[in-house]
């Protein structure tokens, strides 16, 4: 899931991803739930749980723009690439 996610923010990059702002309030709302589970998750010990639902919250920013739920987003989808043993940072 993480090197789909990178894939998928190396397509975006480029484009006018960071201009695009997620104006649909149901969407902005799930990502908030993603960040708040994957908060969660850590609390848990569970680390495939906290990868699963970052993806999910970055995926989504990618794929529908920025809001104010992304830059906390970004910061738990970082710790997470760090974190993993096989990481390739660009």
């Amino acid at each position: 899931m993480v090197e789909d996610t990178l894939k998928m923010y190396e397509d975006v990059y480029d484009g006018d991803w960071v201009e695009r702002k997620m104006e649909d309030n149901t969407l902005r709302t799930l990502i908030k739930i993603y960040n708040v589970m994957a908060f969660a998750s850590y609390f848990c010990k569970s680390y495939s749980m906290i990868v699963y639902f970052t993806c999910k919250a970055v995926q989504l920013s990618l794929r529908n723009g920025i809001c104010e739920h992304t830059p906390l987003s970004l910061i738990h989808f970082t710790s997470v690439v760090t974190k993993d043993d096989d990481a390739v940072l660009y």
